[in-house]
């Protein structure tokens, strides 16, 4: 695919994935059709097929495009500690806060989140470095699925609040439980 035909597809996604996001707002994710879609897209049915499979595809390609923008922010902020992993997560989901009520709406939170453990390799390792991946083949996944379930579960959990309490106030929350003697 030469480039510019690339740059239209792309666009094309974004407007089918847009539309998409605009129906959910006002009809459940499982009633919404192809055809809804592309109407609101302002493109064909064709188009729609020629670009995603379904609509599950461009639910996977949303949250797709979700996460590689989660790992930029952690790039941008340079970060280097669990903590501040964290912070930027949930930094990151606080800006994003009418997706995730739009998830919570339409019962697609958990669909949104199991990706989460696929990306947090490509995060320890640029955290951490190759090497310590390496060194941690074997205890890795687990540590870092135990990681994510803790902060998908309070992700979860926020969410379920709407949210009221901020990212930052939150996680200093967290910090202080775990400093906690009663724990």
């Amino acid at each position: 695919m030469n480039r510019t035909n690339r740059k239209i597809a792309n666009r094309s996604k974004e407007m089918i994935v847009d539309a998409m996001l605009t129906i959910m707002k006002q009809y459940d994710y499982r009633e919404i059709t192809i055809t809804q879609i592309a109407q609101e897209a302002d493109l064909s049915r064709k188009t729609f097929y020629r670009l995603f499979r379904d609509k599950e595809e461009v639910l996977m390609h949303l949250f797709e495009s979700l996460y590689q923008e989660c790992i930029g922010q952690l790039k941008k902020r340079e970060v280097q500690h669990y903590w501040d992993v964290v912070q930027c997560y949930f930094d990151f989901w606080e800006e994003r806060r009418d997706i995730l009520m739009l998830m919570k709406q339409n019962h697609l939170l958990l669909t949104l989140f199991e990706g989460a453990y696929n990306y947090s390799f490509q995060i320890f390792e640029y955290v951490r470095s190759r090497e310590v991946v390496n060194k941690l083949d074997t205890q890795l996944p687990y540590l870092l699925a135990y990681s994510v379930g803790g902060m998908h579960s309070m992700l979860m959990k926020w969410v379920e609040d709407d949210m009221t309490i901020p990212s930052s106030v939150l996680i200093e929350q967290l910090k202080d439980g775990f400093k906690s003697e009663e724990l």
